[in-house]
C-alpha cells in the first residue's frame, strides 16, 4: 500500500457520468499538521466499487488516498473519518496547486520608471479626441 495524497478538513466529493466519474477536491495535507492552503484534486476515470455503484456523501473529512498493491486493475483505498472503502479505477490524475512554487521561481518583471511613465503618457493622450489620427499622420501610416 502506497500513500498518494492526504487532505485536511472537508473534501468535496463529486460523482458524474462520463470519462471522469469521481472527483475529490480539497486542501492538501503536508504532513506537519498545519493547513497548507494548497488546493489538490484527485480525478478518477472509470471508478467502481466492488459493490458496484459509487455512493459517496457530498463531502468527507480528513480523507487519505492510498494505492493498493497487487495484480489486476488499479485499486485504491479511500480512508476518511466517516468511512473507508476500496475502489477500482482505470486511471487517476492528481492535480496540485503549483502557484506559490511557480511565482517563487520566476522573478517579477522589473520595468524602469521612465518606460512606465512614457506608456502612461501615451495611453492618456490617446484618450483625447483626435490624438490617434494625429499620431497616425505623424508616423505616415495613413
Amino acid at each position: 500500500m502506497r500513500e498518494l495524497i492526504g487532505f485536511d478538513g472537508a473534501v468535496e466529493c463529486l460523482t458524474a457520468n462520463g470519462p471522469v466519474n469521481l472527483v475529490l477536491r480539497g486542501f492538501e495535507s503536508r504532513g506537519n499538521g498545519e493547513r497548507s492552503r494548497h488546493w489538490a484534486t484527485a480525478l478518477f476515470s472509470g471508478a467502481t466499487t466492488p459493490v458496484g455503484a459509487l455512493n459517496l456523501p457530498p463531502s468527507l473529512n480528513g480523507l487519505w488516498l492510498f494505492e493498493l498493491d497487487g495484480p489486476g486493475p488499479r485499486r485504491y483505498l479511500i480512508r476518511a473519518q466517516e468511512l473507508e472503502f476500496e475502489l477500482e479505477a482505470a486511471s487517476l490524475q492528481l492535480h496540485r496547486d503549483a502557484g506559490r512554487e511557480f511565482f517563487a521561481a520566476v522573478p517579477p518583471p522589473m520595468v524602469p520608471w521612465r518606460l512606465r511613465f512614457g506608456w502612461t503618457l501615451l495611453l492618456r493622450a490617446l484618450r483625447l479626441p483626435g490624438v490617434g489620427g494625429l499620431l497616425s499622420r505623424l508616423r505616415g501610416t495613413r
